[in-house]
């Protein structure tokens, strides 16, 4: 009796000091997370991109803003090419902007809509409230919750997201089936309720200032460098349904080029090659019928 009574004192100290640290419990965190949904007007967010998936690592830089109501910028950088490329949805549209190339490519579509978003705050709120299945933890002053994973990607079963005392994201894991961790996103700094210039979602805003960021040309030294070692940048944006299927490299007239080819809805095909002169990324895309 006295052992059954030790172990109910334990129990109460360790929920009252639990209280004292402030902490929520499941229930309080999902009521408060849909509150923030219901309230959220705007916010830009510096996040770090980790993809385990191929032979190593793509690491990429990635800043989201977002306003109400449907305004979006998702500006991604590969730190191994460094070279940028942005979502943009603004009145006009949805847009892929290549700034280095003086492109921009305009997509029929309603993204994001209702699908998932590893790097939208808004889409990782609606995974966890819509799980009922979730499961919730404490980790030191952290919330975590493991979801499913629903990305179009079917190699992607499950989700852990972190959250701080203030409900902000601060990293995510995406797993395969064995919880081998594929994607790792780092959200480095959030800011909640943003004010944006007027033109922040215009797209010559958007190819200008991406212009002004653009690094020096390189000497001939680094340019052989970087011949000798093309590498590959997976697009920012990829349609709904539509699944990388093929991915090589080959060399044609002494140029190093990587050729990836996509298949779904969508059939196309992206060659990279570097930009000098008259060279650019080509895609070629028809829609299945």
């Amino acid at each position: 009796m006295r052992k059954a009574w030790l172990i109910l004192a334990l129990l109460v100290m360790v929920f009252s000091l639990l209280a004292a640290c402030g902490a929520k419990d499941e229930e309080e965190v999902a009521g408060e997370l849909s509150k923030r949904l219901d309230d959220l007007k705007s916010y830009k967010a510096e996040i770090q991109l980790v993809l385990n998936t191929g032979h190593e690592p793509h690491e990429y830089d990635v800043e989201v803003w977002h306003k109400e109501p449907d305004y979006y910028r998702i500006s991604l950088t590969s730190k191994a090419r460094d070279i940028t490329q942005i979502i943009l949805k603004n009145d006009d549209g949805v847009f892929v902007l290549t700034p280095h190339l003086n492109k921009s490519f305009r997509f029929q579509s309603n993204w994001p809509g209702n699908q998932p978003q590893v790097y939208l705050y808004e889409s990782l709120i609606r995974d966890i409230l819509s799980d009922s299945n979730r499961q919730f933890a404490v980790e030191g002053d952290q919330y975590v919750f493991d979801t499913a994973a629903n990305y179009h990607n079917k190699t992607l079963k499950h989700q852990r997201i972190w959250l701080d005392k203030d409900l902000k994201p601060t990293k995510v894991h995406l797993m395969d089936a064995d919880f081998k961790v594929l994607v790792e996103v780092h959200f480095t700094n959030v800011e909640m309720d943003y004010t944006f210039e007027d033109d922040a979602f215009d797209i010559e805003r958007n190819m200008q200032g991406a212009h002004r960021d653009a690094l020096p040309a390189m000497s001939d030294e680094e340019e052989a460098d970087e011949k000798r070692s093309l590498g590959t940048f997976y697009p920012a944006y990829q349609p709904p349904n539509v699944e990388l299927v093929e991915e090589k490299e080959i060399t044609q007239d002494g140029e190093a080029k990587v050729v990836l080819r996509y298949a779904g809805d969508y059939h196309y095909t992206i060659i990279q090659q570097h930009a000098q002169h008259s060279k650019m990324v080509s895609i070629a895309r028809r829609p299945t019928g």
